[in-house]
């Protein structure tokens, strides 16, 4: 394998399958220092494709690091008028938005974690208009980055532990260094807005969720929520690069039984290990964990929203991420291994003519609102998906982790 050959294909697929770039778009690429090299493969494949103005904004995961272990937690917390004008900008202009991530870890306390979370949280109060305002008006897509302590991470006890990292990424996001990999996302997502179709016409009023490891959970759907991929057949970009999920916003505050995660879980640092949720009239009642119980309990109380789910998606055991078998500590690529829920915030844009709804409307067709969104993994090898149609239909959508509507893909 061409590594090189392989890194250019991944900045075009960013670039030309991840944010549909055309000709004069301006893009703002979010990247961490120790991924710099990588994101000037981006910068020039985006003027190779015809980009006006490329901008990159550069973070530094060790210095976040320092900021939240000795820095001054009002401070951290406060928006500066520069940063609200920088955002301000970026909601009238609507560029393009890449982020470009990685999994860098970070020996932080639970006191440290809670700060961060503190802090973020007091800044989203200033810049939510802003984000709102920009909501899924702009071409996004956010796409992971190998690094040496992100594989020594992911294979401790390895010795080509970089490469087998880029292997496994490359291989989940069809690279192969011949730049065909746009095509083959292109044909893929053919296949999934097939099934998206299947579970559209349904008219789906629950999905009741069931796994070996003992999750039995109902959530409620509402009827104007549709089901979503990661690209619309209309959409010109992909959001996340790679994607297996099939997903849509379930009822706010219509789920009753128990989520068992199936894997460890990462948040804003924090480790999460043997989850087990009770939900009651819509809400996490009950929350037990081998690790980090503290902090998920924290989280959850964030807001109104935390504790009631956002989002319900299918992901089938032929994902390539699952066949990996092992933990990438990054939820963009956890999250495409199993079927997930997450609490906290939904998708305006599973509501048909969102675009031209308030907020209330849109919470009132069930939408959750918060300022969190945690993924938690609950697929398995046996994961079964039924779901009811309005009349009391029951369909099975998902059998011993595999799809069973929709054939073959």
């Amino acid at each position: 394998m061409d590594l090189n050959a392989c890194e250019e294909e991944y900045a075009k697929l960013i670039v030309e399958g991840g944010i549909g770039l055309k000709d004069g778009d301006n893009v703002i690429i979010n990247a961490d220092t120790s991924i710099a090299e990588f994101a000037m493969k981006v910068v020039r494949a985006c003027y190779v494709h015809g980009a006006g103005k490329v901008e990159v904004r550069w973070s530094s995961t060790m210095k976040d690091e320092l900021d939240y272990r000795y820095g001054n937690p009002e401070i951290l917390g406060k928006v500066t008028g520069w940063e609200e004008e920088q955002m301000k900008e970026q909601a009238d202009e609507l560029p393009c938005l890449i982020h470009l991530l990685t999994s860098d870890p970070v020996h932080s306390t639970e006191e440290e974690a809670a700060r961060q979370a503190d802090a973020q949280t007091k800044r989203l109060s200033v810049l939510m208009p802003y984000i709102l305002k920009m909501r899924n008006h702009y071409k996004w897509t956010a796409a992971c980055i190998p690094t040496q302590k992100w594989a020594d991470l992911v294979f401790p006890d390895e010795e080509n532990r970089l490469d087998h990292l880029w292997n496994d990424v490359l291989n989940a996001l069809m690279i192969n260094g011949d730049g065909t990999a746009v095509e083959k996302w292109n044909r893929k997502f053919k296949g999934m807005w097939k099934r998206m179709d299947l579970l559209n016409h349904m008219c789906l009023s629950s999905l009741h969720m069931q796994s070996e490891l003992g999750t039995d959970l109902t959530v409620k759907l509402y009827p104007l929520a549709r089901f979503a991929c990661a690209r619309g057949p209309e959409d010109p970009c992909m959001v996340n690069l790679p994607s297996e999920e099939i997903f849509t916003s379930p009822a706010a505050g219509k789920a009753e039984g128990t989520l068992v995660a199936s894997m460890p879980l990462i948040h804003n640092n924090q480790r999460i290990e043997n989850l087990v949720l009770q939900f009651h009239e819509g809400k996490v009642c009950h929350v037990s964990a081998s690790l980090g119980q503290q902090y998920f309990e924290n989280l959850i109380c964030t807001d109104a929203g935390a504790c009631m789910l956002g989002e319900t998606a299918i992901v089938d055991k032929d994902s390539p991420i699952f066949r990996m078998h092992h933990l990438f500590h990054h939820t963009l690529f956890d999250e495409n291994a199993a079927c997930h829920v997450a609490v906290g915030k939904g998708f305006p844009f599973v509501i048909d003519d969102w675009k031209n709804m308030t907020t209330e409307e849109i919470k009132a067709c069930g939408i959750n609102e918060s300022a969190i969104h945690c993924d938690i993994m609950w697929g398995t090898e046996h994961a079964c998906i039924t779901g009811m149609t309005a009349d009391g239909t029951t369909v099975e959508i998902l059998k011993d982790g595999k799809w069973q509507i929709g054939g073959e893909q």
